[in-house]
């Protein structure tokens, strides 16, 4: 299911479930005599049809057939908001129409095809990249207004469930001074020589939110975005693109700043290669400085991803099918990171190993290998 439906689903689903608080309430008050006709509606309009209306309003529906499912519902929301309310009865009706018809819609788009174009998956792709971007940015803002709020009678010690400051500790309890220095990024200062200059300091807090966007957003393009990007390309040129046919340079070095600070404790490894996001620094770690995830926002890759994909070759390598102890994989790890191989360099140790199998244990005289 698209972006698209699933957001008009959701729209139905909330609507639906309006309307059957809205039936139980009025059964509970079966003398009411009135609605608050002004009222009501503008509580209707910027809240319950609030999404609806939005959504219809700034901008077009991308499929044809999903504007088709939408335009009844929307038309009789517009219908009961221009209408009278002269009583609970009347209002209930009103809602009981537009509940029918969000049941056939959610139906209908249940039943759909998930064909989609290439602008759209593109630019619903764009719109989680920058949503999430922004929470990210905002993550940690609550806990920073808490901790600069705090005065010192308040206490040291910080309850996390209750998010309030107290005298005393206990398990569910950190010390204000282990909270600064989770939050601690460094500071900034003017040298007259120099100008503004910093100095960087990369934190828990902010090498996990922003850890946690690089691994989310590579999460969705693999998973998600690329395989509905090869359909929608496989549409419109009439080549049957798969999901590894649809590359990007960017989300390719995204993805080995995700590999470095997830895999690599935020030390400089995989992304050393990187052009666009070169993000070392000169002690060799990955610098997620607000600055740089700022920029992120102009630079989601559009135009790279509206190029026609070629086809890939088919692949000469596969997984090897069996399993080995893990004492014994958790050493060749170890070693591999002593002798800080990289990951190209890694992938000749299962060639190497298969010969050396190979060599002790020959093929018999005449065989041959498939290829």
């Amino acid at each position: 299911m698209t972006d698209e439906t699933e957001l008009w689903r959701h729209n139905f689903s909330q609507l639906l479930f309006f309307v059957e608080v809205a039936q139980d309430n009025s059964s509970a008050a079966p003398n009411s005599r009135g609605v608050a006709e002004r009222s009501v509606k503008e509580g209707l309009r910027d809240g319950v049809f609030h999404h609806l209306l939005e959504e219809h309003e700034r901008k077009a529906i991308y499929s044809a057939h999903l504007r088709l499912i939408v335009t009844p519902v929307l038309g009789a929301v517009q219908v009961f908001l221009g209408s009278a309310m002269t009583s609970t009865q009347n209002f209930i009706e009103g809602l009981d129409k537009i509940a029918q018809l969000a049941r056939q819609a959610k139906i209908s788009i249940d039943s759909m095809t998930d064909g989609e174009n290439v602008e759209q998956v593109i630019e619903e792709f764009e719109t989680r990249y920058l949503a999430t971007l922004a929470m990210t940015l905002s993550a940690h803002s609550t806990l920073a207004r808490t901790l600069a709020a705090r005065k010192s009678a308040d206490g040291e010690y910080f309850d996390v469930g209750r998010y309030v400051f107290v005298r005393n500790p206990d398990p569910a309890t950190v010390h204000v001074a282990d909270l600064n220095s989770a939050m601690d990024s460094g500071v900034s200062s003017i040298s007259i020589k120099r100008g503004m200059v910093s100095y960087d300091r990369f934190p828990p807090i902010q090498i996990m939110s922003y850890g946690q966007w690089f691994a989310y957003i590579h999460a969705i393009w693999d998973e998600w975005y690329r395989p509905r990007l090869a359909a929608a390309y496989s549409t419109r040129l009439g080549v049957d693109y798969l999901k590894n046919d649809i590359k990007s340079s960017f989300m390719g070095e995204l993805n080995k700043i995700r590999n470095d600070v997830i895999h690599n404790k935020s030390r400089v490894k995989s992304s050393s290669s990187n052009v666009v996001l070169n993000w070392a620094t000169d002690d060799g770690l990955i610098g997620l400085t607000t600055e740089r995830m700022i920029h992120l926002r102009t630079m989601f890759p559009r135009s790279e991803l509206l190029k026609p994909p070629a086809r890939s070759p088919a692949p000469s390598s596969q997984n090897i099918p069996w399993t080995a102890e893990i004492d014994l994989i958790d050493q060749v790890k170890l070693r591999l990171t002593e002798l800080g191989m990289t990951k190209r360099q890694q992938k000749d140790i299962g060639d190497e190993m298969l010969r050396r199998w190979l060599d002790h244990n020959p093929l018999p005289s005449g065989s041959s290998t498939c290829r």
